[in-house]
This record gives C-alpha cells, sequence and structure tokens, in this order.
C-alpha cells in the first residue's frame, strides 16, 4: 500500500482510446505546428516541455503527460488516455566579455522562443501505446553588438536552428516493465553573419567593411528507446539513450561589399557539419507517498564527437579559417527533482540539474557562450476534464568564465552569462 501524504491525487485522464480520440489528438498537433517557429538557444536546448521544466534534475522515472515522447518513451503507457499539447520554452539569454586588453562586447535580442508539441496516448489493449512530438533539441542563437571587441574575429550572428520529428510507440512487456522506441529525424538550419575588414587586408582605411554570410541546411536521422521497470512497489528504475546523429549542410555563401566587384556581391557554394552526441541517461524513483514523487537521474553525453567545425566554400579570404578545431570534451549532468499533489487536480514541481559544459578553454568561442551550470526549476500544473495548463520556471546560475591561451587570442578574458526560462502549455486529453 502507497502510504497517504496528506492528500491524495484524483484522477483527471478520461479513458477513451479509440480512433476518433487519436484523429483529434494528431489534428491537434498539426493546428499547433502552423503556428511556432523553430527558434533555440544554446548548441543543447533547454528542457523540453513545461512538467520537463519544473521536473528538471530528473524526469525519466515518472511522467503526467504526452511530453513522455521527448523524454522517456517508455512512459507513454502511464498516460490513460490521448494528449496533445502546445508547450513552448521562452528564454532569456545574455552574455558579456571584458578583454583582457580592455575590450568588451554585449549580446543584443535576448528573448528567445523554443516550440514544443506533443501528442500520445495508449491503445485499446492497454499493452501499447503511440505518441509523436515535435521538438527544438539543439540550436543557439547569439547576436554580439555591431561595434564588440569580435568584430572582426567571430560571428556579430550565429543562429542553428533545428526541428525533431520523433514518432514513438511503447509496450508493456509485462506489469511493471515498459519499452518504447521512436525515430529521430532532424531538420535544422546554419547561419553565420561576420564583419570584414577589406580596408585592413587592402591597406586602404577608406575602404568600407564587408559582410560574410553563410547559410545552409540539412537532415539528421537518428534514433532513441526506453526501459521503465518498477522493481519493487513504489520504486522505479529507468534508462533512455539516443543515438549519435550527422547533419550535413548544404547552402550558400556570399560576400557583401566586395571591392571591385560590380555590385559588391560575390557568392558560392557552402557546405558544413556537425555531429550531435549520443547521449546516455539513467534514472530512478520512488512514490514516496499517494501524493508525493521523488527522482534522480545522471545522463553522459558524447560531445567529442564534435571535433571540427569545417565550414567549406570555394571562396577563400585572408585571415578566415575554414577548418576550426573545436574539440569539445565528453560531459554529465545529474540531479534531483520532486513532485507534489497538493490538492485535488493540482501538482506542484521543483528540480535541481547540473550541466557540464563540453567546451575546453583552448576553443572556446564568443560564438557559443557557455559554462558549466547550475539549474534551479519550480512548476505548477492544473488538470480538470479534458483540460491541462502548467507552467515552469527555471534559473540558470553559470559559472563565470575566464579564458587564456585561447587558440584565438582576442578570445581571452573574462565571460559572464546569465539565464532565465519561462514554459507554458497547455493540453487536451481526448
Amino acid at each position: 500500500m502507497t502510504p497517504n501524504c496528506w492528500i491524495a491525487p484524483r484522477r483527471v485522464f478520461g479513458v477513451g482510446r479509440d480512433g476518433k480520440r487519436i484523429r483529434k489528438a494528431l489534428l491537434f498537433t498539426s493546428a499547433s505546428l502552423a503556428i511556432v517557429r523553430p527558434f533555440a538557444e544554446g548548441i543543447r536546448s533547454p528542457t523540453i516541455g513545461a512538467s520537463g521544466l519544473g521536473n528538471s534534475g530528473a524526469r525519466i522515472a515518472y511522467s503526467d503527460d504526452a511530453s513522455a515522447v521527448a523524454h522517456n518513451p517508455a512512459n507513454l503507457l502511464d498516460l490513460k488516455s490521448w494528449e496533445g499539447s502546445l508547450e513552448p520554452t521562452l528564454v532569456h539569454h545574455e552574455a558579456s566579455f571584458k578583454g583582457l586588453d580592455g575590450g568588451t562586447a554585449e549580446t543584443r535580442d535576448p528573448w528567445k522562443i523554443l516550440p514544443h508539441v506533443f501528442t500520445g496516448g495508449p491503445l485499446a489493449n492497454d499493452r501499447f501505446a503511440l505518441g509523436f512530438a515535435v521538438t527544438v533539441p539543439y540550436g543557439l542563437s547569439v547576436k554580439w553588438e555591431d561595434d564588440s571587441a569580435f568584430r572582426y574575429t567571430a560571428p556579430h550572428l550565429a543562429d542553428l536552428k533545428t526541428m525533431n520529428f520523433n514518432p514513438t510507440a511503447a509496450y508493456r512487456i509485462a506489469e511493471g516493465l515498459h519499452v518504447g522506441a521512436g525515430l529521430d529525424v532532424m531538420w535544422s538550419q546554419l547561419e553565420l553573419h561576420q564583419y570584414y575588414p577589406w580596408k585592413l587586408v587592402l591597406s586602404n582605411p577608406a575602404i568600407p567593411d564587408g559582410v560574410l554570410k553563410a547559410e545552409g541546411d540539412g537532415v539528421g536521422i537518428g534514433g532513441n528507446a526506453g526501459i521503465t521497470w518498477q522493481f519493487m512497489e513504489r520504486h522505479r528504475l529507468a534508462f533512455v539513450a539516443r543515438t549519435p546523429m550527422n547533419v550535413d549542410y548544404e547552402g550558400s555563401f556570399e560576400s557583401h561589399g566586395t571591392p571591385g566587384v560590380p555590385g559588391g556581391l560575390v557568392k558560392a557554394d557552402f557546405a558544413s557539419q556537425i555531429r550531435y552526441p549520443t547521449i546516455l541517461s539513467v534514472g530512478y524513483g520512488i512514490q514516496a507517498c499517494e501524493a508525493v514523487r521523488l527522482q534522480a537521474s545522471a545522463e553522459w553525453l558524447q560531445f567529442s564527437r564534435f571535433e571540427t567545425l569545417v565550414l567549406d566554400t570555394p571562396q577563400s579570404l585572408p585571415g578566415v579559417d575554414k577548418t576550426i578545431p573545436q574539440n569539445w570534451r565528453d560531459t554529465f549532468t545529474f540531479g534531483t527533482s520532486a513532485d507534489w499533489r497538493f490538492s485535488p487536480g493540482w501538482i506542484a514541481r521543483a528540480g535541481y540539474q547540473y550541466f557540464q559544459t563540453p567546451v575546453p578553454d583552448h576553443t572556446f568561442s564568443p560564438t557559443i557562450p557557455d559554462a558549466n551550470q547550475n539549474v534551479f526549476t519550480v512548476g505548477l500544473g492544473w488538470r480538470s476534464g479534458h483540460h491541462r495548463i502548467e507552467g515552469s520556471y527555471g534559473y540558470v546560475l553559470y559559472d563565470d568564465r575566464h579564458i587564456s591561451g585561447n587558440q584565438n587570442p582576442a578570445y581571452n578574458g573574462s565571460y559572464e552569462i546569465r539565464a532565465h526560462l519561462i514554459s507554458l502549455a497547455y493540453g487536451y486529453s481526448f
């Protein structure tokens, strides 16, 4: 028996599992996709979904909603009916720099939005479940002020967009033992803008700066799988794996304001590749009492796959590197979370998670200003009938980064990074 912890939760899911409700959930997903655009912050996006952010430290042992597709597909079998949800995350991210020579820089346009859409639920025999998600698992959007210390040494705009399409299925092997697996089809776009000092290259101060622009997109394919095992009453273990993925980007390169060229525009082909990591996660959860659940989890991320960034274009410009060493490190995260059903239909969440940066000092770049992070989150959710509304907030406490001995001496100095996360959700059960 599960001990009573003040107030027991009320069942708020329906029991309908017919094709009509599945079609309604898919229509909800399609309508939600029509009103979102893919923007991201950081090479790996913040926690996906409102309940995921509220339980940021650990979220793979238990799931309350269709966002299980992204966190642990095996937990889709915990849903009692089909549900669709729209769950955007707002990110406020700022960075500042002070160089060893006194130069400074500040980022601009700190607000970003990351759209996430989920749908999923059980099939009639209660042994299978299906789900589908559209999420933003990776990305970055960094815009430095035009007159920053990095004007000629780094892109003033670096924008990496991703959108992952994730069909998923789950199967109940036995009571308390669930497995799930899904396909990841991720579209991505990479865009870089950088000022180019023609006046310095040609030793003519009368020549204005040029602007270099590179843009390309591509698709990567991978997969994911999860296992949830209730090995004792009230105790769960969970394991989730995501395969590595390569995205080959193809597009165009443009040099604007090029001296001696009619109109100043030079065009060429552009190509690049980003190697995204393998991710392995393990989690433990306990139903401490009827109203309280506790979780802990850890992740390993194989960021060492990102060894170099190749910017392949037939055009060659003095001082512009086409192969940029990255030499990222494998990293880990760990965290804990708790949720409390303090009243019928209401749930409160809290979490803590530590993120280790994969970027070494030697290859640190203002294009991806990153540091070790301690993330503290809270959330509040409400269900009534078919409706679910939830909101979560996260405060990201970055370590200050003091860079010396960088492969580009212009990047040596001190960096301060600040971030706030807000995730909202509206879900409808069918």
